[in-house]
């Protein structure tokens, strides 16, 4: 009987770990998404010379390359996560110089550190994020995500959308702590549980899960009210 008992709680330990590693996979993975995706936005406001477009979405994806970084402390993970850390970190500097060649070349070692990094999943502790933006910048960066979302749900790809669904959940969660206060908190709870809804949905339909975006659309709408409002 004892036996049993210490066989059923390490199938209940083991079944946790899996699925905390199951949802540490989901979250990398998206991160991993949602950065090619801003890095080919990057290399449109390249082309176009538009510096100052270019100097935010390099922001975005510092942002996000801190928050793959952050998905584990175990040594191979942050080595491969450093690479895309230090790309985003010569982007910016690059765009804000507005030298067109180190841009370009910032962006291809993004792109390389990127696919490095796609080898891989993590699996140590995770860790707590870099400092996060201000709340403007933050908010800017999940609308352009929300806004991919969108697009991608246009031409079909409902599992692309889920992945930038899950983003925003994990960016809602720096922006909750961004103030204090019963009202701030339930905004930035009502966000975060609207995206993680939309990022966990078994529905497949595009009809379906455009619905569940809206509804994330309107608490980031309802924060942004907020925001103007101090």
């Amino acid at each position: 009987m004892r036996n049993l008992v210490y066989l059923l709680l390490a199938s209940s330990v083991l079944l946790l770990a899996v699925s905390r590693l199951n949802a540490d996979d989901a979250i990398a993975g998206a991160l991993e998404v949602t950065l090619e995706r801003n890095a080919v936005h990057a290399r449109e406001w390249l082309d176009q010379k538009d510096f100052k477009s270019l100097v935010q979405s390099a922001g975005g994806l510092q942002v996000l390359a801190d928050m793959l970084a952050a998905r584990s402390d175990e040594p191979s993970w942050q080595a491969a996560a450093s690479g895309v850390v230090k790309s985003t970190r010569e982007l910016q500097a690059a765009a804000a110089s507005e030298d067109s060649a180190k841009s370009t070349a910032a962006l291809d070692a993004l792109d390389k550190a990127l696919s490095a990094a796609k080898q891989m999943r993590p699996s140590g502790k995770a860790e707590s994020a870099a400092k996060p933006p201000a709340i403007r910048p933050l908010m800017l960066l999940m609308d352009s995500i929300l806004a991919d979302a969108k697009v991608s749900l246009l031409t079909g790809k409902v599992e692309v959308t889920k992945n930038e669904a899950r983003v925003v959940a994990e960016l809602g969660k720096l922006l909750s702590n961004q103030r204090t206060g019963p009202e701030w908190s339930t905004l930035a709870g009502d966000f975060c549980a609207a995206a993680t809804a939309a990022a966990d949905s078994a529905e497949n339909d595009p009809k379906a899960v455009r619905q569940l975006i809206r509804a994330v659309a309107e608490r980031c709408e309802a924060c942004h009210e907020k925001s103007r409002q101090r």
